[in-house]
């Protein structure tokens, strides 16, 4: 199955969260093929290695090599659903596209709340009223027209991303932030706006 890939991980043992963590002093080769870890920058930015790619049927053979102790950690292998960017997208469409309505209720609630930078509040304490705001039709990850416009369910602004954009990006990197207002915004809390898409 395209959509099931063999994962393999190291953590640290106190971690409940199980979240990636490989020590310096690990490599990893399977089938005699070193694999590059990624560690990036900080603790939350490791990722997992994805092994299918060099694996073949019959028995395959894990080399783990650390050259300093590493008895803080466990190394897991498992099998896991990872689903194609385009199937993630194609159920987001189905089950979250918000209608043109709905969209503008909120955008209204928004000004109404002051929750927009710039806005009055509810009480109109600055003694402006906004009644236009500006939105790019560019994503702020790619700087490029947005196709199908989303923002996460708690996200308080009217300025969309591109969904597929960000799914591709979090599939990486996996933070699942609003690029707008770096709330979190994970998969099963975003929203496609119809009222920016039409």
């Amino acid at each position: 199955r395209p959509d099931l890939e063999l994962q393999f991980k190291c953590y640290h043992h106190e971690d409940r969260q199980m979240n990636t963590n490989w020590p310096a002093s690990v490599q990893v080769s399977v089938n005699a093929t070193p694999l590059t870890i990624e560690r990036g920058d900080n603790k939350t930015s490791h990722k997992p290695l994805y092994l299918k790619h060099v694996c073949q049927p019959g028995r395959n053979t894990i080399q783990i090599t650390v050259t300093a102790c590493c008895c803080s950690h466990l190394f897991v292998l498992q099998l896991v659903h990872r689903p194609s960017v385009r199937s993630v997208l194609q159920g987001l469409i189905k089950k979250r596209l918000l209608p043109a309505e709905h969209c503008i209720t909120k955008i209204k609630r928004n000004f109404s709340s002051g929750t927009i930078p710039g806005t009055p509040g509810p009480n109109g304490e600055d003694g402006v009223e906004q009644t236009a705001i500006k939105v790019s039709l560019k994503c702020p990850i790619t700087f490029r027209r947005i196709q199908l416009p989303a923002r996460g369910h708690d996200c308080r602004h009217i300025q969309c991303f591109d969904l597929e954009s960000y799914l591709q990006l979090n599939c990486e990197r996996g933070t699942w932030r609003c690029p707008v207002c770096n709330k979190t915004a994970l998969l099963e809390g975003l929203e496609v706006d119809q009222y920016m898409l039409g």
